[in-house]
């Protein structure tokens, strides 16, 4: 998805625009990811039985969904430009899970808990912001800072070992219960994509973070707050990244201080993957859900062929 500056800032170019109408030519580009999600589904239905059934797609979106919930903060940062990247994800999602595990077993209230983890993780977000925008650190050297130095947090936190006793039933049911067929990561999934999709095309805020990613200096001659812009992805990064933490946590039942390990280069690879530039400025979040799909069933082929997706160089 791409605006023009005359669609972004909402001047009256736009009606002008809208008087001229061309075809245009049917770019396959665009359909490669459906293209490619269609194929895997044919190779997934010849390979294996199991495949096309309800509960093994189930399956497919449940046991993405905590990569999904970081990619589509990530999707979010990237499109805001300026080399925009966060790295932190995977130790935001080491402190959600161990703050919403650790707060549970010592007998806080499970919504209290979940509020507190996310907090933690925007509070993050938040200093990754300020470390872009007002002392002007390059984003890839904020965010290795702040992944480096959560990491260490999540850590000291758990002294290295998980938190196991005490966790609550009703803390576990916000990963492993069901609405109808829908395992409750599936439905946040489905609903965390649908709302960020809604404000990246229809709400202000979402122009604002394409306009300030295809250039920031015109944005700001149109008195787009930049700045606010992004300082804001990033809290909403840290945010979705430390929700993805406590769904691992409620999910395995316990606070797992490895949580997150890699999960930054995962979701970067469903942002790009679904289509968004790097540079910022073009793509969008249905495009991400497009990338987590294709790599999601990409595993879920592989495991039920019973062959490791973690195979070692040789």
């Amino acid at each position: 998805m791409q605006y023009s500056n005359n669609e972004l800032l909402g001047t009256n170019g736009v009606k002008k625009m809208n008087l001229i109408k061309t075809k245009q030519p049917i770019k396959l580009s665009k359909y490669i990811s459906i293209l490619i999600i269609i194929g895997l589904l044919v190779v997934g239905t010849i390979l294996s039985d199991k495949f096309f059934q309800v509960s093994n797609f189930m399956n497919i979106l449940q046991f993405a969904a905590e990569a999904g919930f970081v990619s589509v903060g990530m999707t979010l940062v990237i499109l805001s430009g300026r080399g925009g990247i966060d790295l932190s994800v995977g130790s935001v999602m080491g402190i959600g899970c161990m703050t919403a595990a650790m707060m549970v077993s010592h007998g806080n209230p499970v919504w209290f808990s979940v509020v507190v983890a996310i907090a933690f993780g925007a509070g993050i977000g938040a200093v990754n912001g300020i470390l872009i925008t007002t002392a002007k650190l390059e984003p890839f050297i904020a965010t290795l800072v702040t992944l480096t130095a959560g990491r260490s947090v999540v850590y000291f936190m758990s002294s290295g070992a998980p938190v196991i006793r005490h966790i609550t039933d009703p803390f576990k049911m916000i990963a492993q219960g069901k609405l109808g067929i829908f395992p409750y990561p599936v439905v946040y999934l489905i609903v965390v994509f649908a709302v960020a999709g809604i404000i990246m095309k229809g709400t202000p805020f979402g122009r604002h973070i394409y306009a300030i990613g295809g250039s920031e200096e015109t944005a700001k001659l149109f008195g787009i707050r930049t700045t606010f812009i992004k300082n804001t992805v990033y809290i909403i990064s840290g945010a979705l990244a430390a929700f993805a933490g406590i769904i691992t946590s409620s999910r395995l039942g316990i606070g797992d201080p490895n949580a997150g390990l890699g999960y930054e280069m995962t979701a970067i690879t469903m942002v790009v993957v679904g289509g968004t530039s790097m540079s910022g400025g073009k793509g969008s979040v249905i495009g991400t859900f497009f990338g987590m799909l294709m790599l999601s069933i990409m595993q879920n082929v592989l495991q039920l062929k019973k062959m490791s997706v973690h195979m070692s160089n040789r």
